[in-house]
């Protein structure tokens, strides 16, 4: 959807809530639709949340100011996707698994994040399609499976994330690219310039670029990582980060 009419939409969802004391969900938003959902909602009543605290996929919740918003409100459901037979099965993929699912139909944003764990998959979705998925996904690339609700076992797919402790010389997407990914500024500077690289899922045209606590790069072919923390300057005037590289 263009980012204008995104914006539109969202700024009438707002309305919405404020006037009727309506809650108001999105289906699963993308982090730069998050991003750019934020710029409308100054002063508003509202929260994402993805089924998990660190989910990148996202719900919004908007309500009136005088209604608290609890993550228990959101329609949103875990499913468990395991193998009928796992002696013979073979171990799934993101893009298996999401394969699979579209595959069905679905629209992407019915979808939340994808977590795969060997040859088992557990994934958040919209609440109004989890029994449609129970029901009708029975097979991921050539294995057959059987899916279940399942709303406390995410903890088990977790993501996993190496902890990265680094001295950066600015807070930009070059240097901080550089140290999540362990390589060099000017390799990462060769990245973003073939548009390799992103922040919050927006593509950065700039090495110079701004980088915040919690923002999430990714750069194709390397991989993804968040920037937790920025810390102090050291005793030679650099400046100390912390970052989660996804494994």
């Amino acid at each position: 959807m263009d980012e204008a009419l995104f914006k539109k939409r969202i700024s009438e969802l707002r309305k919405r809530a404020e006037f009727s004391y309506r809650t108001e969900f999105t289906d699963f938003l993308t982090l730069s639709e998050i991003e750019a959902a934020k710029t409308v909602l100054n002063g508003a009543n509202y929260m994402f949340f993805g089924g998990v605290p660190d989910a990148e996929r996202r719900m919004l919740c908007i309500a009136h100011t005088d209604t608290e918003i609890t993550p228990e409100e959101f329609p949103i459901k875990g499913i468990r996707i395991s193998p009928k037979n796992m002696k013979f099965a073979a171990e799934f993929s993101h893009r298996d698994v999401l394969g699979s699912v579209l595959g069905l139909g679905l629209e992407r944003d019915v979808i939340g994040d994808i977590f795969v764990k060997e040859k088992e998959a557990y994934l958040f979705c919209a609440e109004h399609i989890a029994v449609f998925l129970t029901e009708q996904l029975t097979q991921v690339r050539h294995t057959n499976v059987v899916c279940c609700i399942a709303e406390a076992e995410a903890s088990e797919f977790a993501k996993e994330y190496q902890v990265i402790s680094r001295t950066v010389s600015a807070i930009r997407i070059d240097a901080v690219a550089a140290a999540a990914f362990g390589i060099s500024r000017s390799s990462a500077a060769t990245g973003i310039s073939g548009g390799k690289v992103f922040i919050n899922g927006r593509e950065i045209t700039s090495p110079a670029a701004a980088v915040k606590e919690q923002d999430v790069i990714s750069f194709r072919g390397l991989g993804k990582a968040r920037l937790k923390e920025i810390g102090n300057l050291t005793k030679k005037g650099r400046i100390s980060v912390t970052l989660e590289r996804y494994q």
